[in-house]
């Protein structure tokens, strides 16, 4: 049997349906819960309203990237598990990491590749399940107690506070940039493109003031990354 009967199955898609729309609800909820609470502060409906949809115009363009990012792991995990992964904890590289992860743990070579089956496919939703779900448990048994350690480190010293986080901010983009970099080939030249492209609009910014753009960088910046590498794909 193929694994993708499997990651296809209409008992994933119910099960992911079920964990996305409780998320949803949750959003619902929160957005009743802030237009009471604008009304207590006397806010007029017409300015939440436009908040509202400027909001909403705003958010589609970052979220390319998720679309991109959903495009690119349907055809390796199928369509129900990436579309929960993506829309409520997760992202792209973390959940194709840890999925190849597990499945060179069960000895095959690569995701899709041979011999990956309806387990080794099992095996990989546990890898990225149980490996994700570390940082929300420490945000919400540890994450003050952080906060305060922070705080305090910054009335002593600010400097040290700033080299911290940035520390940690690089510790994470290591992890993303260090395959490419090693491997070289395509992988390297999407990253290059990536970084130009960001590079390139963060100037664009800087010169023409224009504030507004920096909410399209990330999109565009992987959506140019992505279509280079197409290019690159058929001269290589």
């Amino acid at each position: 049997m193929n694994y993708f009967d499997t990651a296809n199955s209409n008992f994933i898609f119910i099960v992911c349906g079920l964990a996305i729309l409780f998320v949803l609800s949750q959003a619902v909820v929160f957005l009743v819960l802030a237009w009471k609470r604008g009304i207590v502060l006397g806010m007029s409906k017409n300015t939440m309203k436009s908040t509202i949809k400027s909001s909403a115009i705003f958010s589609i363009v970052p979220s390319l990237p998720i679309v991109l990012s959903l495009m690119a792991m349907v055809p390796i995990l199928g369509i129900p598990f990436p579309w929960l992964r993506l829309s409520i904890v997760g992202s792209a590289p973390y959940e194709l990491i840890s999925a190849d992860i597990g499945a060179k743990s069960m000895g095959v070579a690569g995701l899709g590749g041979e011999g990956y089956t309806a387990q080794v496919f099992a095996n990989s939703m546990w890898v990225m399940s149980i490996g994700i779900i570390w940082g929300l448990v420490y945000c919400i048994f540890f994450m003050k107690k952080y906060q305060k350690k922070l705080r305090n480190v910054k009335k002593k010293d600010s400097s040290w506070a700033a080299i911290l986080v940035s520390a940690l901010y690089f510790g994470m983009l290591s992890v993303y940039i260090g395959p490419p970099v090693i491997e070289g080939g395509l992988p390297l030249i999407t990253l290059i493109c990536g970084a130009l492209i960001m590079i390139i609009i963060t100037s664009i910014i800087k010169k023409t003031k224009a504030e507004w753009l920096s909410n399209f960088s990330l999109a565009l910046s992987m959506i140019g990354a992505m279509a280079f590498s197409v290019i690159a794909n058929f001269i290589i």
